[in-house]
């Protein structure tokens, strides 16, 4: 049809529907333009009747938008995005927008945490290659009143000195009093309460003060110089990764052991401890009769922050430029006085002098500004105090603070029971060796029923004095049928290791031993030590005993002394009466006299007590 043959009525009609079209685009487009539907929705103009016409393709295309909108929302994406809406390739670029903006956002979020933690001054920060150790959590058990600290003093019977100390520095009577690292406390979970020593030494070691500890055998010295050692560590700022992300830490604790059993022990027990810290801090155990290179290598690539060894082999490795010990702060001698009397003395002096010099004075600066150590803290612990050890620690410490707990002499374990057995002919002693672990609950048929109870079996240490008698005692009682194991100087270090270990697991629950046991070896379950051969002195004789009843426990201890063992009757029947141990019948054949115990510091011109009133002198 013409536009010519259209009635007026008709071309008024396409007049409006062309008008009612263009106005439609234009709603859509500024709908388009703003991603509101609303707005597309008002701009239409009523139809005839009153209601929204809508053509079938702007339908299918809104119908089209508003399901990206609600997969968007969906998604959680997008939502402030603009809508093209008219092809599906703008569609996706509007998602992948969405995408990039919420990883920005994330990796934004987690800057500003990073930057939080880094601000908070109980976190260093460090490199991802040392993550932040854990926060020390504050303690949540409350002091100890005045009283009960001298209760607890005096129950223990624990000395300071100066007596001011125990005032300054109280003791703790629980681990929750501690401000420890959660890692630390994790660690402790498996032991009840501190020790004697250990609770009187926290508080000081942890306030950073130079520490003397006189304790007993089995008193739990090694915990008692290890936590504060770890949380010292905790406490120094982290050093930059190196190379392929490896730590440049430098070692910052040094423990000194007496013998290569007492130092693996050592380095055990403080792996045990930090095993919950998160990251672990490395550590070695360094020690003779094994070669150097594969500890050199462990030195090299695990750069350990705590170092356990004897002093040979210490010595040897910083000689030759493998062991740098330039920036040790925190410096332990366990066990001095069996050290100085093995002859380590000037090896020690020589090691030390390599570390980091002592304070100036005790409360004096130990870290720079920016929380380098500058200078070193020592601790020192020993179960006697004899004139040796006390000029090491005038060299080499500064105003040392001395905890003793019970005396600075040496005195039996009072947990331990002993029984002394005088015998005439020492060929019956492998006899009475056998009566006696039956006695004990060592026969050879309690011993293959408690086969399966692993290391929680019953225990026996059978001390020879000699090498080749321990080996023959070890073959004796392997031939009668018991499980045992033996260790003495003449084995390779792996067997020692192999048999020290199947003894501590159950496997063995005899060991036959020489000396090279009877110091600072913590054996779980040892209920019986038997002094086959007697010791050639007595303060040997107590470290023997002191394998049982360690840690609170009680034991049991049975020696047999012949007629070669004489020379030492009336320092053993002493000893005997002061332990309120029973003198066997013959002990005193040879004599009870002995000659006057020199003080180790003030030889024989000294007494007990010196306490008393002065006599006043009247002239007339």
């Amino acid at each position: 049809m013409a536009k010519a043959d259209l009635t007026p009525e008709q071309l008024s009609a396409k007049q409006q529907r062309k008008a009612d079209k263009k106005a439609k685009k234009a709603a859509l487009k500024e709908a388009q333009q703003n991603g509101a539907d609303e707005v597309m929705a008002t701009a239409m103009p009523a139809g005839e009747n009153g209601a929204q016409e809508e053509t079938d393709k702007e339908r299918r295309k809104r119908e089209k938008k508003e399901r990206k909108k609600r997969q968007r929302e969906d998604d959680g994406e997008g939502q402030d995005a603009k809508v093209d809406g008219e092809e599906a390739k703008e569609g996706a670029d509007a998602k992948a927008d969405g995408e990039r903006k919420s990883k920005k956002s994330k990796k934004n979020k987690d800057k500003a945490a990073l930057a939080v933690s880094a601000d908070t001054p109980s976190t260093p920060s460090t490199p991802a290659s040392e993550p932040a150790p854990p926060v020390a959590s504050t303690s949540t058990a409350p002091a100890p009143s005045a009283d009960e600290v001298d209760a607890f003093l005096s129950e223990n019977n624990i000395s300071y000195e100066p007596e001011s100390a125990k005032t300054q520095f109280p003791p703790v009577l629980s681990f929750a009093s501690l401000p420890l690292a959660d890692g630390v406390r994790k660690g402790l979970s498996g032991f009840a309460k501190p020790t004697p020593i250990q609770s009187a030494s926290f508080p000081l070691m942890l306030a950073g003060r130079d520490v003397i500890g006189i304790a007993e055998t089995g008193s739990g010295k090694t915990v008692a110089f290890g936590v504060p050692a770890i949380e010292h560590i905790l406490s120094l700022p982290s050093s930059p990764a190196g190379k392929k992300g490896k730590s440049t830490a430098p070692v910052s604790v040094l423990i000194i052991c007496p013998t290569r059993e007492l130092a693996m022990q050592t380095h055990q027990n403080l792996s045990l401890i930090s095993s919950a810290l998160s990251p672990s801090l490395p550590s070695v155990c360094l020690y003779g009769g094994v070669p150097k290179p594969e500890q050199v290598k462990i030195l090299r690539n695990d750069r350990p922050r705590i170092v356990v060894g004897t002093p040979g082999r210490l010595l040897d490795l910083a000689r030759e430029g493998n062991l740098d010990l330039g920036k040790v702060s925190w410096l332990v001698l366990d066990e001095a006085d069996r050290m100085l009397d093995k002859g380590f003395e000037n090896d020690i002096r020589e090691i030390i002098k390599l570390c980091l010099p002592s304070p100036s004075s005790p409360l004096g600066p130990v870290k720079e500004e920016k929380g380098e150590p500058k200078a070193r803290r020592t601790a020192m612990f020993s179960a006697t105090w004899p004139m040796s050890v006390r000029k090491l620690a005038a060299d080499f410490m500064t105003s040392p603070l001395r905890i003793t707990v019970g005396s600075d002499s040496l005195t039996a374990n009072s947990r331990v029971e002993q029984v002394a057995i005088v015998v005439p002919d020492s060929r019956q002693k492998e006899t009475l060796l056998l009566t006696h672990l039956r006695d004990n609950g060592f026969s050879l048929n309690a011993t293959k029923k408690g086969a399966d109870k692993g290391k929680d079996r019953d225990k026996a240490l059978v001390f020879a004095l000699y090498k080749k008698e321990a080996t023959r005692l070890f073959e004796f009682l392997r031939m009668k049928g018991y499980e045992v194991a033996c260790i003495n100087g003449d084995m390779s270090q792996e067997k020692r290791t192999k048999s020290l270990e199947d003894f501590k697991l159950g496997k063995a629950n005899i060991l036959v031993a020489t000396d090279v046991a009877a110091r600072g070896l913590d054996i779980p379950k040892v209920e019986l030590v038997i002094n086959q051969t007697f010791p050639l002195t007595i303060e040997d004789y107590v470290h023997r005993i002191g394998r049982t009843g360690r840690a609170g426990r009680t034991g049991k201890s049975i020696t047999f002394f012949t007629e070669a063992d004489k020379a030492l009757a009336g320092q053993f029947i002493r000893l005997l009466r002061d332990s309120n141990a029973v003198v066997p019948p013959g002990l005193d054949q040879w004599g009870t006299t002995i000659k006057k115990t020199t003080h180790s510091a003030y030889g024989a011109h000294f007494r007990d007590d010196v306490k008393g009133t002065a006599k006043k002198i009247t002239f007339d």
